[in-house]
């Protein structure tokens, strides 16, 4: 940003809310399997995003991947 001419103001790092989400869209996943099933989606796929879903979780919540909000003036 300095490089361009852009101010930085403030910066929000939020893993533990992300974490909270993924968790959040992983129940609703669970509680629409029934809806998603005539889709054409299988257990296979179920199984998969049930794994991205915990993967990611896991990884936010043990601070190996985070989530930032970085707020630039120019």
């Amino acid at each position: 940003g300095k490089d361009h001419g852009l101010a930085h103001l403030r910066e929000r790092i939020f893993p533990d809310d992300y974490a909270r989400t993924l968790a959040e869209w992983r129940h609703r996943f669970w509680g629409s399997w029934e809806k998603i099933v005539p889709l054409g989606f299988d257990d296979r796929f179920k199984k998969l995003w049930e794994f991205y879903l915990h993967y990611c979780e896991a990884g936010f919540r043990a601070s190996y991947i985070d989530v930032r909000q970085v707020v630039y003036r120019a």
